[in-house]
């Protein structure tokens, strides 16, 4: 006997059980992609209220990326140990904060902020995604 035919098997998943699974964690990495997107549509207006130039605002692209791109890999250990609901939550909680925070913010320096903590809520969609699906 095979380890194949020794394993027991467990009733599919109702599709509509799947759909919704999937469903709402591409709502969720949309949402990731959507804050990708937000930074560049905001540069006109970054660089008029706050006199910035085309290097300034691509550093804060650039400090998105590099926080998004490093937390990844922590991002992967914390739903490990924490589970993938509850940083999915959270992620989009901390997505949420930096879109307001964008909206408040006094200066460039704050901007670097708010791109820093955009970053780290864009962090662990993939790890988060990969899990649960």
């Amino acid at each position: 006997m095979s380890a194949a035919a020794s394993l027991p098997l467990t009733a599919p998943v109702p599709f509509r059980q799947d759909a919704a699974v999937v469903g709402l964690v591409g709502l969720a990495h949309a949402s990731s992609h959507f804050s990708h997107l937000l930074l560049p549509l905001m540069f006109p207006v970054f660089m008029a209220e706050f006199s910035l130039s085309y290097s300034q605002v691509g550093l804060l692209m650039t400090v998105f990326f590099v926080v998004s791109g490093f937390g990844q890999a922590a991002a992967g250990f914390a739903v490990d140990r924490l589970g993938a609901r509850p940083l999915l939550f959270a992620a989009q909680a901390i997505l949420a904060l930096a879109c307001v925070a964008a909206s408040l913010a006094p200066g460039y320096p704050a901007l670097l902020l708010v791109a820093a903590l955009a970053g780290l809520g864009n962090a662990t969609f993939h790890p988060v995604d990969f899990t649960i699906l």
